[in-house]
């Protein structure tokens, strides 16, 4: 017969070998787990914040082209005034001083245009300002001659029958322009008076600026980004020639998967040269894709590491006590029930378990390293999900990222490398929709009223920092165009035509380096004048309202 301490030491023996097994397996089974939502959060998250960065390259441009019709459109009294020619001479003169000073300040142009339409005025009236190549000036170049040329030719005519024909503003795909002899894209948008084509206005960027960006994206060690068509073909990467179809992942997102999917929010699987990969992406404003790619090894090499040494330590906590066991057969036992229940709490998500063994050990060291185990991985979940920097209701960005904005700006400005604008926008009435039309209402207003203040100002440059307060900073910002973005805002709210119709105070102010030593007073002058104009709106009893 087996004495009591046999049972007890074969007891402990068997307890041990089932609870490591068990904190083995369900720590294992769970790290993997969360490994693998961690691969599918970070190369999402990277090719989110990569697209948001090259979206706002492309915001930009867009902003630039805008800002060259507004002037293009308010400079003409009306388009029979171009027949005449002092008039044409004038406003010819005007516009290429104005897309001089647009282009030089837009990072990546290559070249910014305005051509009139010949059948208002002269055949070759319009500006178009190019840099030479291997030079970084900006000069007058020859007005192309569009009417030798047909709609199918990209290179000489596309930039204005892309934009007229479909009656709004294009994004041209990248394409090679020989007379300037550089790969670029073309930003064009016809501009309209009376219901008569008064000009196209655009403006080609090197497409090099965006590319190189493109480039230096990084996903874990290996991994990396490119750009593809609608067609799933190759745009540019430094790994694959342009033209290249992926072909697996095409056939992933074409056969059958759901919208939410094939808008990139999960991971597809594709084989490229023998080598299993996964791949995000997002479509960009101008209608590419930027895609991540990292090798399938690559992402699962930490969970192939954790559980080699998962096993290592399981191998080495059995020989070491069996080893001892006969002699700490009492005290090893409720130790080993709080490394089980703990690792219980962690399978469960509870990552703030404690663990109060002490014990000079292999107990304790396994308790200090799944103790080490659990906050590293709250460490982790931690950082992710303090990346939500956006407003649930109006999917602007929030107060978080608002706040973390005015900190980088106020290093900027201590460092004496800062140039921004401030807008201060307030939606007037909402309380009185909220009383009278439920919050449904007052919800769209919000949406509504953030819809429109990104239009014109940006994503990347709104955010919401109240119940209907806003908030708008834009770089490199000058005091004139600054009052033509308050302009076209009003315009926007002017021209509402939905259910909702937002009325909503603005003010902004300019950054001046000589009386500003810091973000906050920037703002206080934006609000004093936003909060001026609502008090005339009050008066004059403007407010937000819903047509039913």
């Amino acid at each position: 017969m087996k004495s009591v301490r046999s049972k007890i030491l074969l007891l402990i023996l068997t307890g041990i070998i089932v609870s490591v097994t068990m904190i083995g397996g369900v720590g294992f089974l769970s790290f993997r787990q969360t490994l693998d939502e961690d691969s599918v959060k970070i190369m999402n998250l990277t090719c989110d914040e990569k697209a948001r960065e090259l979206n706002s390259i492309l915001d930009r441009i867009e902003q630039s082209v805008r800002i060259l019709s507004v002037y293009a459109y308010d400079n003409v009294d009306s388009i029979e005034s171009l027949s005449d020619e002092d008039n044409l001479a004038q406003y010819i003169q005007y516009l290429s001083r104005l897309v001089l000073t647009v282009v030089n300040e837009t990072d990546g142009a290559v070249s910014g245009y305005i051509r009139v339409n010949a059948e208002i005025s002269a055949p070759m009236a319009g500006v178009y300002k190019a840099k030479c190549a291997g030079s970084d000036s900006f000069v007058d170049w020859e007005l192309t001659d569009i009417s030798m040329y047909g709609s199918d030719d990209v290179e000489h005519a596309g930039w204005y029958y892309q934009p007229v024909n479909a009656g709004r503003a294009v994004w041209m795909s990248p394409y090679y322009n020989e007379s300037v002899d550089i790969y670029m894209i073309s930003y064009v948008v016809p501009v309209y008076k009376d219901g008569v084509l008064l000009c196209v206005v655009g403006m080609d960027i090197d497409f090099n600026y965006i590319s190189d960006k493109v480039d230096d994206i990084r996903v874990y060690d290996t991994g990396y980004a490119f750009l593809i068509d609608d067609n799933f073909e190759i745009i540019h990467s430094k790994n694959y020639e342009k033209g290249t179809l992926i072909k697996d992942f095409k056939e992933s997102v074409i056969a059958g998967e759901s919208e939410e999917n094939a808008t990139g929010v999960r991971l597809y699987d594709y084989t490229f040269d023998g080598v299993e990969k996964k791949l995000a992406f997002r479509t960009l404003d101008n209608g590419m894709k930027l895609a991540v790619t990292v090798p399938v090894l690559e992402i699962d090499s930490n969970s192939n590491k954790l559980l080699v040494r998962m096993l290592v330590i399981v191998a080495l906590a059995v020989i070491v006590f069996t080893c001892i066991a006969w002699g700490i057969a009492r005290t090893i036992v409720n130790p080993l029930k709080e490394l089980n229940t703990a690792a219980r709490e962690i399978a469960d998500g509870n990552l703030d378990v404690i663990l109060r063994c002490r014990s000079k050990d292999e107990v304790g060291t396994l308790a200090e390293s799944l103790k080490e185990t659990a906050h590293q991985l709250k460490k982790r979940i931690d950082y992710i999900n303090s990346l939500a920097y956006v407003d649930k209701l109006t999917g602007i960005m929030n107060n978080t990222a608002y706040m973390q904005a005015i900190l980088e700006i106020n290093d900027r400005i201590r460092k004496g490398r800062e140039n921004f604008a401030v807008f201060v926008i307030d939606v007037n009435g909402l309380k009185h929709i909220n009383d009278t039309y439920g919050h449904d209402y007052g919800n769209k207003l919000l949406i509504t009223a953030a819809k429109t203040i990104a239009d014109v100002f940006g994503y990347e440059n709104t955010y919401r920092i109240g119940g209907d307060e806003f908030a708008v900073i834009m770089k490199k910002m000058n005091e004139e165009v600054c009052g033509v973005f308050i302009h076209e805002f009003e315009r926007k709210l002017d021209c509402q035509t939905g259910e909702v119709r937002v009325v909503a105070s603005v003010g902004g102010a300019v950054y001046d380096k000589n009386s500003d030593n810091q973000y906050e007073s920037v703002f206080k002058r934006a609000d004093a004048q936003m909060y001026e104009k609502k008090q005339i709106m009050k008066s004059q009893g403007k407010n937000s309202t819903v047509i039913i």
